[in-house]
């Protein structure tokens, strides 16, 4: 059997990983935090160690008799933590669990990256050649995931047998931080926001990026980039998919560029009279407007990548949602017939609207739910 250690295991991407590797049969270690939650991996065949990728003494116990590691530790969501522990965790953690995996001997390495190591090349197909061209400070995210995968590669050198993979916009269930999914909660909390940023991205389903792990570990040459991801598509197709899905039936429009560039400077003067992280900086609201496509051909061709429907995922992650009691407080606002008492709308008309608490998708059987 198949041994598995997963940083970051307790969060998105980690936690749906850590799932279909269950349901193969492999044994699974998941690398735990001091204090982090173990909310989404609750009733699944398990073995937790307690680390930290910021604590080179932690990590080797934690690898020994493993065949593959999985790295999805990182900080994603740098408007909340701040670019400096970002950097720390998505850099430094990666160098720290590459030199203790290389000492170990391990098989495989699994490394997560995102397609913003790849940088912004508007109106391109983007693919796996493509290098970071963004001054760091204008884009913080990315340039963390860049420096991760050149240590990555760096060890690589060193005899390491690692391959990276680049997942786009992951939407689907258990992300309990809305860092990715929270655009389906806003559709369905609020009829969607009034005005759609133009640009586009890519979307690729949870439950597809998570076998792309897997495909990876077993089929990824060593030292290559695979772009995990599904479809192409406008932020305002996208909202679209998601208020036809939820029922919300609300037309959206599209912010004028001249709009973005008014907000986005304004933002900038503001910005330096905060204290701590912000939600939305101007160089965030620019990068959003851009147009971030890219080329599957080589996972695709490489994996036995599966290709679930958008429609579907969005579905599963408005249950998944719903099961953790994210939607308990605008209940109250529908009438019997599922219209809103203020707006009038029909909400959750394609997916059924829960009349009572389904006992098997209840917080204490986390890991059964939505598979």
């Amino acid at each position: 059997m198949t041994r598995a250690l997963i940083t970051g295991g307790t969060g998105f991407v980690g936690s749906n990983i850590a799932l279909r590797l269950a349901e193969r049969h492999w044994e699974v270690r998941i690398l735990q935090r001091p204090g982090s939650s173990l909310e989404l991996l609750e009733g699944g065949p398990f073995e937790f160690v307690t680390g930290n990728v910021l604590e080179p003494e932690t990590l080797a116990p934690a690898i020994r008799g493993v065949d593959v590691l999985f790295n999805a530790a990182g900080v994603v969501d740098y408007w909340r933590q701040g670019a400096e522990r970002m950097y720390q965790v998505n850099v430094e953690g990666t160098r720290n669990l590459m030199e203790a995996a290389l000492k170990s001997g391990i098989a495989r390495v699994v490394h997560t990256s995102s397609t913003a190591a790849l940088g912004i090349h508007p109106n391109l197909l983007v693919d796996e050649t493509f290098q970071f061209n963004v001054k760091p400070e204008r884009f913080v995210y990315g340039h963390s995931k860049y420096l991760a995968e050149q240590i990555v590669l760096e060890y690589v050198q060193k005899g390491l047998p690692a391959v990276i993979v680049n997942p786009t916009t992951v939407i689907g269930p258990r992300d309990i931080r809305k860092v990715s999914c929270g655009m389906v909660v806003e559709v369905i909390k609020h009829c969607a926001p009034p005005l759609i940023p133009p640009g586009g991205l890519n979307v690729v389903p949870i439950c597809d990026a998570a076998q792309g792990h897997i495909e990876a570990a077993i089929k990824g040459r060593v030292g290559e980039r695979y772009i995990l991801g599904g479809e192409n598509m406008s932020h305002v197709q996208l909202y679209q998919t998601i208020a036809d899905v939820v029922g919300c039936g609300m037309k959206l429009k599209v912010m004028p560029r001249w709009q973005v560039s008014f907000i986005a400077g304004l933002t900038d003067i503001l910005q330096p009279q905060t204290s701590g992280p912000v939600p939305l900086t101007g160089d965030r609201l620019r990068l959003e407007s851009q147009f971030f496509y890219y080329d599957t051909t080589k996972a695709r061709a490489a994996f036995d990548m599966p290709k679930t429907p958008l429609r579907t995922t969005i579905g599963r992650t408005y249950e998944w949602y719903e099961a953790m009691g994210e939607f308990e407080d605008i209940y109250k606002n529908l009438e019997e017939d599922g219209t809103c008492k203020y707006c009038k709308r029909t909400r959750f008309c394609t997916w059924p609207l829960p009349t009572q608490k389904d006992k098997s998708v209840s917080k204490e059987n986390n890991y059964e739910r939505i598979k």
